[in-house]
């Protein structure tokens, strides 16, 4: 009998389901509420009256149920801080109980000693721990708490425990003094690392603004090549090709987006409302599952995205085998299916120094 590869069953398993528009992956963001305050988060509220807004235990185990019901067979528990839901146990044991991939993304606070021993007993397919600083400096610059000596200690124990973890990272200008460090640090737990590519346009109710921390590209590009160095076997780089050959889909299609966001993938957002992914544009495609159900909202967020027009001008664009149209980087115009020409120009200029760099080596 011929084996499969996991990593290509999964590809299959979900371009199966992209084929059928079946919501395989889903995200549900419990809550907007953190113990940390990062500068550069795009969904932490303070408002104390959003604890009496989010959604209760009940109502997110019965969306999840209707969203097993249409055939999710992957849920990733994400916030604001997952685990600092008063539910966020019952909500995690469904998942389990009900033979369910799931994923949680943590910043490893609540990551204490009961908390590995529950996880021990009943694992996560993966836990996703960041890691904001490498000193207690960095970590008060970054989030607002000394936080650094407690969050080491949670992610050795947890690889102690033999849970199955990866470190996450995510530059920004308040990092940027110790990324390198961080990133040194992060390889010494001796466990997958990702380094995030970009940072995300905060919601307007967080009072947050992208510009505050963005990086300069000379620096996204430096963090590039380190994480290279340091990352070699921990960041694959050939995985858009991979899943591109295993789609084997057009690099650029009239209608439709190159991801699976609202294809395959949904999310669910700390106030209920279902999204293509976690901060798609609103004013592009939203369904409302505790209103009309969760399968009448996926079918809605499913039609639009699977009807969605690419812009014209992606079609004429020297990039339009590299660089796929995301409703999320052009997110002011992306309800009228136009291109920012603010992003467009800085994906160019990155594209630019990167084959310059690539020529230098």
């Amino acid at each position: 009998m011929d084996k499969l590869p996991y990593r290509e069953f999964l590809a299959m398993i979900q371009e199966k389901t992209r084929e059928a528009d079946i919501p395989y992956n889903g995200s549900f963001e419990l809550t907007p509420l953190c113990n940390l305050d990062c500068k550069m988060c795009y969904v932490h509220l303070q408002d104390p009256s959003v604890k009496h807004r989010m959604l209760s235990g009940e109502q997110w185990i019965s969306l999840i149920q209707q969203a097993i019901d249409e055939g999710m067979m992957e849920a990733l528990l994400t916030g604001g801080e997952a685990m600092t839901h008063p539910a966020f146990w019952d909500i995690y044991m469904y998942l389990i109980n009900h033979g369910i991939i799931t994923y949680v993304k943590t910043n490893g606070l609540l990551l204490n000693e009961e908390a590995i021993k529950r996880f021990q007993e009943y694992p996560p397919y993966k836990l996703d721990i960041s890691l904001y600083g490498c000193d207690s400096e960095s970590y008060v610059a970054v989030t607002g708490v000394d936080a650094y000596e407690q969050v080491v200690s949670h992610i050795r124990m947890a690889i102690d425990a033999g849970l199955h973890i990866q470190i996450m990272i995510t530059p920004s200008s308040y990092m940027s003094p110790w990324t390198e460090r961080v990133m040194v640090l992060a390889r010494s737990f001796g466990v997958s690392v990702n380094v995030n590519n970009g940072l995300i346009e905060p919601h307007d109710n967080t009072g947050r603004q992208k510009a505050d921390f963005d990086i300069p590209l000379e620096e996204e590009l430096s963090i590039k090549e380190k994480r290279k160095e340091l990352f070699s076997s921990g960041y694959s780089t050939d995985d858009h090709e991979f899943f591109m050959k295993r789609r084997n889909r057009p690099m650029l299609s009239d209608k439709g987006l190159y991801c699976y966001a609202g294809r395959t993938g949904f999310a669910v957002n700390w106030d209920g409302v279902l999204l293509p992914c976690l901060s798609f544009p609103r004013d592009v495609v939203c369904g409302y599952p505790l209103r009309d159900g969760f399968k009448h909202a996926w079918n809605e967020v499913n039609e639009v995205m699977r009807n969605y027009e690419v812009p014209d001008a992606c079609h004429h664009c020297e990039l339009n085998t590299k660089c796929h149209y995301c409703p999320m980087a052009h997110q002011k115009v992306a309800a009228k299916h136009l291109c920012d020409p603010d992003y467009c120009n800085y994906v160019k200029a990155r594209y630019k120094a990167l084959e310059k760099t690539q020529k230098d080596n």
